[in-house]
C-alpha cells in the first residue's frame, strides 16, 4: 500500500509504502492504536478508495471530541502519536457511538485527515489489514508503531 497525503504523520509519510497484513483480523478483532487500511467512499462519489488510519474507538463506545482530544465513554484517551491540535472543526459532529462490529477511526495528523470525524464510525468488514512494516524508501524501513 502507498500512503497518500500527510494524514498519518509523524508515523507515516506521504509517498512511503508500507505492507498490510490482510490475515491479521481473521481471528481478532482490531484492537486501540492499530494503524489499519481499509475501503471507503468520498461523499458523491460511487468509487471506493483506500486510506490508512488509526482505531482510536472499538465497538460499542461512546466518542466525543472536545478542542481536539478524544474522549472515550467520558474519559480522556492518552494519544502520544497524534499531532494535537485545538481547532474545533465547525459543522461536523463532536460525538459518535460505535456500534457492533464497526471502529472510529482518525489519521495521527488531525489538522489534515480526513477521517471518522467525516465518514463515521467504519464497519470492519470494510478493513483490509493491519499496517506492519514500511518498506519504501530504504530510509524509512521498520515497523508501523
Amino acid at each position: 500500500f502507498v500512503v497518500r497525503g500527510d494524514s498519518m504523520r509523524p508515523a507515516l509519510e506521504d509517498g512511503q509504502h508500507i505492507l498490510v497484513d490482510r490475515s491479521a483480523y481473521s481471528h481478532a478483532p482490531p484492537a486501540r492504536g492499530d494503524v489499519v487500511v481499509f475501503w471507503h467512499r468520498l461523499p458523491g462519489q460511487r468509487k471506493r478508495i483506500t486510506s490508512v488510519k488509526r482505531v482510536v474507538g472499538l465497538p460499542g463506545e461512546h466518542l466525543q471530541i472536545k478542542y481536539g482530544r478524544v474522549f472515550l465513554d467520558g474519559k480522556l484517551l492518552e494519544e502520544p502519536y497524534a499531532t494535537r491540535t485545538e481547532l474545533q472543526e465547525g459543522g461536523l459532529p463532536s460525538q459518535w457511538v460505535t456500534g457492533e462490529g464497526q471502529c472510529f477511526l482518525l489519521g495521527d495528523n488531525r489538522a489534515d485527515s480526513y477521517d471518522s470525524r467525516r465518514l463515521g464510525p467504519v464497519d470492519a468488514a470494510d478493513i483490509i489489514g493491519k499496517a506492519w512494516l514500511r518498506c519504501w524508501p530504504p530510509r524509512a524501513w521498520g515497523r508501523v508503531k
